[in-house]
């Protein structure tokens, strides 16, 4: 009898950090990284995207392996550094040939705050359908098929390229079931001898697959940002082998935390997590609800792990049970869900263009980017752009009074009242994001030069028809999106120059700009009044929440219709992650009373400690957002405390304020449950409270991890004191 998921757990959590690699099967890093780096010296002349398929091979064939004979899955394989290091220099290379003078203009406004692009690679989900349904040989088989009727070259290269993958990966499989047989790995080795042949038909078999290509995905060069609908995907298998008898409630739900313990190994929970998604409407109108759902939240309560994470997609029929399940997670602690609104992301998807019959399968790619799986790059995080950054830039004459780096020219005469002001502002704001937009253009076309990717590409459906890597928009769909971050200090910024300025006098426009350039020093009774006196984001005041509506209106309609250069447009993301921590340092003082380098406000939030109305206010004023201009998401964070949860019902608040959110036009929404004391006694006692998580941007943590300046800002949120 194998030992159990709970007496083996505390190795498995280990076995990334020190892999019982077999030095008899392959080469190590140093051997591999000498063999990529002379493969490519001799080859560096072929198509990239053979070069790319040959170096996974080499890798995948010739790395040493390693296979714990008492875990129930097995993928350890030593990949070196030398695919990553290949990546980086031929992304220096092609970053070196742009254009000096738009560089230039990057490199001045990411230093100064404002904004900054990049070539992402790191956002993907590939065609899970396509690869628990095919397996690893059949899709080989269909890149052939594809190869054999294709009439040009450089769709038979990629074709080529895709099965060459492929068989490498079944080649990999049948290293480690022969090593699996050879340590006695009873329980897996047969699992990896069928996969080898066919594809899986067992519950164990499918998420053996799906982990096994979840690592060669990321050999390859690309992260692996959502793993699917995780309850349709698997719920066939699930039930086929409750049926046979062939597994029990119980044994599935071992086997999961067996598989999702790997997750929480590989990064020992210091990365951005791993998203599975669950629940959301099918096409027949009936809910994706279904007994492995049920299972899959038990599975998560009693692993408390912070990796994975979980997406909970709503719609108005979604069954209040399952809604008190999560709920019920969040209570206790594990907040590591976030909650999706079909009935406002089924309508963004059709106004961007989406089919009907694809929204269906969307699911949250990183964090709470909506993007179909297996038939869209939503590349959701190509440029980073600081909303609040303009406004003080616009106060000061076009130039960061910090770096005196001038990013455009304004003539003050000009800003006679609030609506030049806001008018200016939107003027700045279109310029700095057409730029952006433009340098980014710019580096989307190298994508093919950088990064083409056979085996995410391989399973693709739409890359297959059409012949084209996902480098070259072989996708159906093929999005870029702009996260911008620091609406609720954007707005509040905005209504305090509207009221100190032109309707209360207190001060000219000269006078608050001098003012914020000293970090109001001298001026701290100003100060005070601005912050805390006047209305503020988050609190249902028509004030700042007119302002925001006013400038994200704006925002969605110019980045939604941009092209961006890959058969495709740019999307709005109205979020921030942990950038509105790096933006806020980057960032002067502002008219809403906040000093130089104070944090921004958190994605749609409120800033800390200004939604004083409580949680229905902050819901309302997110609310009056149109949410269906944001194709690249938004998200609220809401913090309660735990006596606000507390009790029987604790848990029916938090599913009622899901549905009041969402009802009222939200997009997302995710939850922290602490109190400003527990987190205190946390940073003097941590070995007390290793277990204690936060939900930080659009992941969890536990909250010992974190920096000092994240923990005191966890502590503001709650309502503590610095």
């Amino acid at each position: 009898m194998k030992p159990s998921f709970d007496f083996l757990r505390a190795r498995l959590e280990r076995q990334y950090l020190d892999p019982d690699f077999d030095p008899s099967t392959g080469l190590d890093a140093a051997g591999l990284d000498a063999r990529i780096e002379a493969y490519w010296d001799a080859h560096s002349g072929e198509p990239l995207i053979r070069t790319r398929a040959a170096l996974l091979e080499l890798v995948l064939t010739a790395g040493r392996i390693g296979v714990d004979p008492d875990d129930r899955f097995a993928d350890h394989i030593e990949t070196g550094s030398g695919i990553r290091a290949l990546q980086e220099k031929l992304q220096k290379a092609a970053l070196a040939e742009l254009p000096a003078a738009e560089d230039a203009e990057r490199r001045k406004a990411w230093e100064c705050g404002c904004f900054d692009c990049w070539l992402d690679l790191s956002h993907t989900t590939p065609d899970w359908r396509s690869i628990l349904s095919l397996g690893v040989c059949g899709l080989r088989d269909r890149a052939l098929a594809a190869e054999r009727a294709a009439k040009e070259e450089k769709a038979c290269e990629f074709y080529r390229a895709a099965a060459r993958v492929f068989e490498a990966m079944r080649c990999y499989i049948v290293r480690l079931a022969e090593l699996a047989e050879k340590r006695g790995a009873a329980i897996v080795a047969p699992v990896l001898r069928a996969l080898s042949e066919r594809p899986p038909q067992s519950f164990h078999e499918a998420l053996q697959l799906a982990y096994l290509y979840h690592e060669v995905q990321e050999i390859e060069g690309e992260l692996v940002r959502s793993m699917g609908c995780f309850d349709r995907l698997y719920i066939d298998f699930y039930r086929r082998d409750i049926a046979s008898g062939a597994l029990t409630r119980e044994e599935a739900k071992e086997l999961l935390k067996f598989f999702w313990i790997k997750f929480y190994a590989k990064t020992q929970g210091l990365q951005a997590g791993k998203n599975f998604c669950f629940g959301g409407l099918l096409p027949d109108g009936s809910d994706a609800v279904n007994e492995l759902t049920v299972l899959a939240y038990e599975t998560y309560r009693e692993l408390r792990v912070v990796d994975p994470k979980l997406t909970m997609r709503v719609h108005s029929g979604s069954a209040r049970a399952m809604l008190r399940q999560v709920a019920d997670c969040l209570k206790g602690g594990l907040t590591a869900t976030v909650f999706m609104n079909d009935d406002v992301l089924f309508p963004l998807f059709l106004k961007r263009g989406k089919t009907p019959e694809d929204v269906y399968d969307y699911v949250a790619i990183g964090c709470y980017e909506p993007a179909i799986m297996g038939r869209e790059m939503c590349c959701s995080m190509t440029i980073i752009f600081n909303l609040a950054k303009v406004l003080e830039l616009l106060l000061h004459g076009g130039g960061d009074p910090a770096t005196g780096i001038r990013l455009f020219d304004v003539h003050e005469g000009e800003l006679t009242d609030f609506d030049a002001f806001f008018t200016a502002y939107l003027d700045a704001l279109k310029l700095l994001l057409k730029r952006a937009m433009h340098i980014e253009r710019l580096r989307t076309a190298m994508w093919s030069r950088v990064n083409p990717s056979p085996l995410l590409s391989g399973t693709m459906a739409d890359c297959i028809a059409s012949g084209r890597d996902v480098s070259e928009a072989g996708t159906k769909y093929n999005q870029s999106g702009i996260m911008c971050a620091g609406i609720g200090t954007l707005a509040d910024s905005l209504f305090a120059v509207k009221r100190l300025v032109f309707e209360e006098k207190r001060c000219t426009l000269p006078e608050l700009a001098a003012v914020l350039r000293s970090d109001w020093a001298g001026h701290e009774e100003l100060r005070l009044y601005a912050k805390m006196r006047l209305p503020k984001w988050g609190n249902n005041l028509e004030g700042p929440d007119g302002l925001a509506r006013r400038v994200t209106d704006f925002a969605a309609e110019l980045i939604n219709r941009e092209p961006n250069g890959k058969n495709g447009t740019f999307q709005m993301g109205l979020w921030s992650i942990d950038y509105n921590r790096l933006f806020g340092k980057k960032t002067g003082a502002l008219p809403d009373g906040s000093r130089a380098g104070e944090e921004l406000s958190k994605n749609t939030g409120a800033s800390a400690g200004l939604d004083r109305r409580g949680v229905t206010a902050l819901i309302n004023s997110v609310a009056k957002l149109d949410h269906t201009g944001f194709a690249d998401g938004s998200v609220l964070d809401i913090t309660l405390h735990p006596s606000a949860v507390s009790g029987p019902d604790g848990a029916e608040l938090i599913v009622d304020l899901v549905r009041t959110f969402f009802a009222r036009g939200g997009q997302s929404v995710q939850f922290n449950i602490f109190d400003a004391e527990t987190l205190r006694r946390a940073q003097r006692e941590p070995e007390k409270y290793a277990n204690l998580q936060v939900r930080v941007c659009g992941w969890n943590a536990r909250f010992i991890d974190l920096s000092a300046e994240a923990q005191e800002a966890f502590i503001a949120a709650a309502g503590g004191e610095a």
